[in-house]
This record gives C-alpha cells, sequence and structure tokens, in this order.
C-alpha cells in the first residue's frame, strides 16, 4: 500500500506536535502543509526530521490543501492519500490498524471511497476514487466541505465507511478556527453563507439532500481526467512553494 498522509496546520502548534508524535510509525510518508500565516514551521524546529513540512506560495484553505495532497499523492504514484486534522490524536495502534483496513480493502478489490472517524479527524481516501470524483470544492473554505466530497463519493458509487479507530479530536475539534478571534469572526459571519451555498448545490441542508448531480444538472465530477496530467516519475513538485524534510 503506497500511502501519503497530510496535515494542515495554522495555529495551534502544541496541538500539532501531539498530532505528529501520534502518528510516528508513518512519519516517513507524512507531510504537514504549512498554512500559517508567516510560514512558521520552516523556522520552527517543532517537528521530526523524518517529517517533510511543504510551505505553499499562500496560506491554504481546507479544499484546497485536499487538491494539493492529491496532487502529491499522484505524484507518488500513491493507492490512498490520508488526512488527519491537526487539532486530532491518533490512539495507540490506530494508524497502523488503519493501514491494514486500508490493505484489505484494497486486496478484497472493494469499490471503497473513504474510511473516516471521529467527525473525518483521521480519514483515508482511495486514489482510484478520488480521479473519478475529482477535486474538493475551494467556495468551502473548510465547514461543509468534507460533507459535500463524500457525498459526492457515495452518488459516484464509493462506499464511505466509518470507523470505530480511537481518535482524539481536542476540545471537540476546530481548534483552529477557536483559537483565533478573527478567523473565529469571520466563521460566524460566513458559515450561513456557506449553508445556503451548500442547500444550493443539493437540494437541501445536510441530511435532507435531494439532488444527485451538482445542483441538479452537472456532473459529480467537475474536472474531466482529474489528475491525468501528473507524471508520477517526476519526484519534484510541479507548483511554486518550497519543501522540506
Amino acid at each position: 500500500m503506497r500511502y501519503l498522509l497530510g496535515i494542515g496546520y495554522v495555529n495551534r502548534s502544541d496541538l500539532l506536535v501531539k498530532a505528529v508524535t501520534s502518528v510516528s510509525d508513518l512519519w516517513k510518508n507524512v507531510v504537514v502543509i504549512d498554512n500559517s500565516p508567516s510560514g512558521s514551521l520552516q523556522t520552527e524546529a517543532l517537528l521530526p526530521e523524518a517529517v517533510s513540512v511543504y510551505t505553499p506560495p499562500v496560506p491554504l484553505t481546507l479544499p484546497q490543501t485536499m487538491n494539493l495532497l492529491h496532487r502529491m499523492a499522484a505524484e507518488r504514484n500513491c493507492d490512498a492519500v490520508l488526512f488527519m486534522h491537526n487539532d486530532a490524536e491518533a490512539g495507540a495502534g490506530t494508524p497502523n490498524q488503519l493501514l491494514k483496513r486500508l490493505n484489505n480493502l484494497q486486496s478484497t478489490g472493494t469499490r471503497w471511497g473513504a474510511v473516516t472517524a471521529v467527525d473525518n479527524a483521521l480519514s483515508a481516501y482511495n486514489m482510484a476514487a478520488v480521479r473519478a470524483v475529482g477535486p474538493w470544492d475551494t467556495v468551502f473554505p473548510h465547514y461543509l466541505a468534507d460533507h459535500d466530497y463524500l457525498r459526492r463519493l457515495k452518488l459516484s458509487g464509493y462506499e464511505v465507511i466509518q470507523s470505530d479507530l480511537p481518535v482524539h479530536h481536542h476540545n471537540n475539534g476546530g481548534n483552529t478556527i477557536k483559537s483565533n478571534v478573527h478567523l473565529k469572526e469571520m466563521n460566524d459571519l460566513n458559515l450561513p453563507l456557506y449553508e445556503t451555498y451548500y442547500n444550493d448545490k443539493w437540494g437541501g441542508k445536510v441530511g435532507a439532500e435531494q439532488y444527485s448531480l451538482l445542483f441538479n444538472q452537472f456532473p459529480l465530477n467537475p474536472v474531466p481526467d482529474y489528475l491525468a496530467f501528473v507524471d508520477p516519475e517526476n519526484k519534484e513538485l510541479m507548483i511554486n512553494g518550497s519543501i522540506h524534510s
């Protein structure tokens, strides 16, 4: 099983260290996307040398981060791309148990799209499904983006599996926003707009959707041949930015 585990980071370095420490068995395949305003992880020696840190040209939203990880995983010819919230902490044995489940899904030919745990605090996505379903919707900055993507996976015929693997989501999650007054104010102000967008896109709120196509007329994958242009033999990241390990 070839995989990449991405962790997005904006603030709360104390929680990030806990998240990274909890997946120590996977460090060689972990990349932290440094979306902090100053790209602080490039200069702060917070993480083990085995963990890679990528700093994009500008800080990315959650969907932009996920789409970047799609690209990175495709360039590495991965079978799966994993994502962990920087305020989550995997329980003892969880990383290896997750990989074991993914290997079993692959070996049995299951048409799986995602395996998720604790409100998607730790999730894995089948790269075959990612290519078929396309990128995350970048209209959403964070909340509702995962609901949107998982719905598209299901409607495209891929199984979304809820895992019971132990993962602790500190303070019930959302710590990136809770820890920054400006981010919280912006989220409180704009969340109703994104809820309206979701409702218009799917004909209802989460759990009461009516449409099986985007806005009841467009394909579930808005990007034909998604990731087809990525050359897995090219070892350099084919976008501007900086990466170190």
